[in-house]
């Protein structure tokens, strides 16, 4: 009984074994090859991965896009915990991403979002997660991060820049710049098994070279897509 406790706990990817063993990384590709290579291999799964774009809506959901569409494929559901602005449905379809997949969620609290982040991941979904009020603690990021390293999938955390100036338990941090329309800077501030700054140019491709200011983009109902749902927690 305990050899399978033992051996059970040696298989998470949160398990430090010391510097003679070095554990298998699961990854996830990231549909852009020069990416998976910095990342050695692509996003890390059964972990929490911090994206920091140094203001929202520079291309980091396009940098998700075929992440997305992995898991809806798959029939997984996507939770999206306080996007900052209303998802743009024919962007999403044009990316081949079935909406009926996407499950938008509003928490009133930061205990309602710690909550509604955690039951994500331990239910299989793919969770995108915003931190609308203020940061999470070290001690609710670690929570996460436990909750996903007993799952078989990706998670990921939007921050600001910011939180940088914290330590956080998450098994990547990746900064994000925009160099201009459709190309990201990406630099590497934390991953298991390499030194922080390693950094790459991306380019993202035509998909999202018309970029429109998020506050004139028109809201889904205006294009009669009703696929995805909003599910505002309540007290």
């Amino acid at each position: 009984m305990h050899n399978n406790n033992i051996a059970s706990v040696l298989t998470r990817t949160d398990t430090w074994r010391g510097y003679s063993q070095r554990l298998p990384r699961s990854t996830i590709a990231t549909g852009h090859s020069h990416l998976d290579r910095l990342l050695q291999g692509g996003w890390p799964v059964s972990a929490l991965s911090e994206l920091l774009p140094q203001q929202p809506g520079i291309g980091e959901l396009s940098l998700l896009l075929p992440t997305i569409k992995y898991y809806a494929d798959n029939h997984q559901l996507c939770v999206w915990l306080d996007p900052p602005y209303q998802p743009y449905a024919p962007t999403l379809v044009a990316a081949g991403i079935a909406l009926d997949k996407l499950l938008i969620v509003r928490s009133k609290s930061p205990a309602e979002w710690l909550w509604a982040a955690e039951q994500s991941i331990r239910s299989g979904a793919l969770l995108l997660a915003w931190a609308k009020q203020k940061p999470p603690r070290y001690a609710d990021l670690r929570k996460l991060q436990l909750a996903a390293a007993n799952s078989n999938n990706a998670a990921f955390l939007f921050s600001a820049p910011s939180a940088l100036d914290a330590p956080s338990p998450v098994a990547l941090r990746l900064e994000l710049q925009s160099l201009q329309v459709n190309q990201l800077l990406l630099r590497v501030r934390k991953m298991r098994g390499t030194a922080s700054g390693e950094q790459l140019q991306l380019h993202l491709g035509e998909a999202s070279a018309q970029r429109i200011p998020f506050t004139q983009l028109p809201a889904d109902r205006h294009h009669g897509y009703s696929s995805h749902a909003v599910l505002t927690l309540n007290s």
